[in-house]
């Protein structure tokens, strides 16, 4: 069968070439629409339920939140596991399903069980956001040179305004903010007052909270119109919460600001994120107070796509719609990351396929043929980058770096080095073409170089099988190099042939390269002791 496709590839070699430089197109497309990543996503397919409790103990969480939550979340399908974990005020449960299980499919299930829950009341479990461990591609901070907006006005900013402009990138799905103080108001209660008043603590809680709802209506008919009635009661500052009425005492209100002292200020911090930038050795830039986040990649999506539209974005709010003198500032950038690593993947193959081509031309003493075989590299590389376009596999630089030109190239330096020695010797009936011989090579090695090439490719297989973190480690890698080998497979059955063809179309003389005539009498002589 081998036998036959070498000699149908000889008879059209038009129709091969052809193939071949569509296959070069299709591979140069699918090269450039690849995702390239900086290493793969090992993350398992999981769904995580927060629920927050306040005030409550851990013994308390565990007992009445997580218990029944785990109980009506076993029995998911394709769930493997299940852990949780009960703190003051929060429980949290993780469930992790398996590698062929859709996570979309998983979190609607979640979503299914939730609502078969019996919590105490107003206890609402929320899912955590749909991520991976290496889906925080983009860490910023905000910078202020204007003097209205300090530390707290940066937080109030993120929260309020950013945040939301941030999530609206397509596939962004959520952004994670630090730093800073969160404004409040603030009823400094001065407890002398509130004796004299005759008040308690409570009751002004309970002012501020009856006092602070807006209250719906009916409607005034108005000629033919009707017009809707609602009181507006919400607080804009800090002076309607201190003409917030307590009670009324010998018919004069007493208000709020009779016995407190209403401001806006900051809330209790539990943490404070600083920023180091380390410039040169013995200068480093250091800022011990800062607002930043981080922007979360949807688990599966294009992070190349994500980070594109993240610039244009960022760019949009830094010159058009943030505060004069605020500007969000990079510290992190995955791109940045993506960048060295296609350059120094780049670099790496040139610099191989220069020092493979001088390699070749050297031992096989023909520029043509040395040519011929280089062109295996590029071919192969290209194939690969279609396989995995079409499986939809991300290359990254475990796998682009896996690639061994030796093993990419063997099978062409056999095919074409076998073929220039049989051009080279004068043939005992002078009526056979160059065709003709070029074919009588090619079937000489055609079967070695398929078993040879074909048994790498098995040695991958045990990899193939490989499940969770080490499958997703390590298969991508497997199945690049495979599909560069395939790619080299074929270059070397067909398209070599076909190339020697129009390259000697008068044949080749074979060169003597003294180095391997040295190294093959030392062989001869060593096979010979050995024996």
């Amino acid at each position: 069968m081998l036998q036959r496709f070498v000699d149908f590839a000889l008879r059209n070699r038009f129709l091969v070439l052809s193939l071949g430089a569509v296959l070069l197109v299709w591979g140069a497309f699918s090269f450039k629409a690849l995702p390239v990543e900086a290493y793969p996503d090992v993350a398992n397919n999981y769904v995580q339920v927060i629920t927050q409790w306040p005030g409550r103990a851990a013994e308390e969480v565990e007992q009445q939140v997580t218990i029944p939550l785990e109980a009506q979340m076993n029995g998911l399908p394709k769930l493997v596991a299940l852990r949780s974990v009960s703190l003051f005020g929060l429980s949290s449960l993780m469930m992790i399903f398996d590698d062929d299980s859709n996570n979309d499919l998983n979190r609607q299930k979640v979503l299914e069980k939730l609502a078969q829950v019996n919590l105490p009341n107003n206890l609402q479990p929320v899912l955590g956001p749909d991520f991976s461990p290496v889906g925080q591609i983009y860490f910023y901070t905000l910078k202020s040179t204007n003097p209205a907006y300090d530390v707290m006005e940066l937080k109030a900013l993120q929260d309020w305004v950013l945040i939301k402009q941030l999530k609206s990138v397509p596939d962004v799905i959520d952004v994670s903010g630090f730093g800073g103080t969160t404004r409040e108001y603030q009823v400094q209660l001065d407890p002398n007052k509130l004796i004299a008043y005759g008040l308690g603590i409570t009751q002004v809680e309970q002012a501020l909270a009856n006092n602070n709802v807006n209250a719906g209506g009916s409607f005034i008919e108005h000629g033919g119109q009707a017009i809707n009635v609602r009181a507006v009661g919400l607080v804009q500052n800090t002076d309607d919460i201190g003409l917030t009425v307590l009670k009324t005492q010998s018919g004069t209100p007493v208000r709020v600001r009779d016995v407190a002292y209403v401001t806006q200020g900051p809330k209790i911090r539990l943490g404070q994120l600083g920023k180091a930038i380390h410039r040169e050795p013995g200068r480093v830039v250091d800022d011990g107070d800062v607002v930043g986040g981080i922007v979360l990649l949807r688990k599966g999506a294009n992070a190349d796509t994500l980070l594109a539209a993240l610039h244009e974005k960022i760019d949009f709010l830094n010159h058009h719609f943030l505060p004069p003198g605020v500007k969000i500032v990079p510290h992190l950038d995955r791109s940045d990351l993506v960048h060295y690593t296609a350059h120094t993947v780049l670099h790496n193959l040139t610099e191989g396929i220069i020092l493979v081509s001088v390699i070749l031309f050297a031992f096989l003493g023909n520029i043509r043929g040395a040519l011929i075989v280089t062109l295996t590299i590029p071919f192969s590389l290209l194939f690969a980058a279609i396989c995995l376009n079409l499986r939809q596999i991300p290359a990254n630089l475990l796998s682009l770096g896996a690639l061994d030109f030796g093993m990419v190239v063997e099978g062409a330096i056999v095919m074409v080095e076998n073929i220039v020695r049989n051009l080279g010797h004068r043939s005992h009936d002078p009526r056979k073409t160059v065709a003709q011989k070029i074919s009588e090579a090619a079937h000489e090695v055609q079967r070695p170089v398929f078993y040879a090439i074909t048994i790498i490719i098995t040695a991958y297989l045990p990899i193939f099988t490989l499940q969770r973190v080490e499958g997703r480690l390590f298969r991508p890698m497997a199945w690049t190099v495979a599909f560069a080998l395939a790619g080299g497979l074929m270059f070397s059955m067909f398209l070599a042939p076909v190339l020697t063809s129009i390259v000697f179309p008068r044949g080749a003389r074979e060169w003597h390269n003294p180095v391997m005539s040295l190294l093959v009498r030392s062989y001869a002589r060593a096979l010979a002791f050995a024996i």
